[in-house]
């Protein structure tokens, strides 16, 4: 479902979609991409938004019961070796820089720590961007930048039931 809402946003964000929500459709609010999905009355929530500088998607979803996921998703692979486990750092205008552990998921899939992803991602929507740095296997860092306005309409659900405030 990840992929296959970082690939429909980058379609819908290209033809300038609806910002309009309907029930298991991909909307959009600037650069980010947003979707929910249900099953017997529960629904998760996604959204996305593109990194300026590749086709990396950064990831946010809300499950039914509250579980936040947060990673960055790249369409194809990154464009270099991902380390299993690894310090992703955040850094925006207002927020101090963070250092939060991540996990690879075969070359195109890293997920950040939910843990403490739920306290700081409150901050972090506020900004109007967000640049994640990612260490690869030979210690260098590869940024990527992520519009993060306007998102009260992409992120109300996700950030009403897995944000810690």
């Amino acid at each position: 479902m990840a992929l296959f809402l970082a690939t429909a946003a980058a379609f819908v964000i290209a033809s300038e979609g609806s910002a309009e929500q309907g029930p298991g459709e991909v909307n959009v609010q600037g650069g980010w991409a947003y979707a929910a999905r249900g099953n017997d009355g529960a629904v998760e929530h996604m959204a996305a938004t593109r990194a300026a500088e590749d086709a990396a998607w950064l990831l946010l979803a809300c499950s039914v019961d509250g579980r936040l996921t947060v990673s960055l998703i790249h369409t194809e692979q990154f464009p270099f070796p991902l380390e299993p486990f690894s310090l992703v750092k955040l850094q925006s205008n207002n927020v101090p820089t963070a250092l939060i552990e991540g996990k690879s998921v075969q070359n195109n899939q890293l997920f950040v720590d939910p843990i403490p992803m739920r306290h700081v991602m409150p901050l972090l929507i506020q900004d109007d961007e967000l640049v994640v740095s990612i260490t690869d296997r030979n210690g260098a860092m590869h940024n990527y930048t992520f519009s993060m306005q306007p998102n009260d309409l992409a992120l109300r659900p996700i950030r009403s039931r897995c944000f810690d405030f």
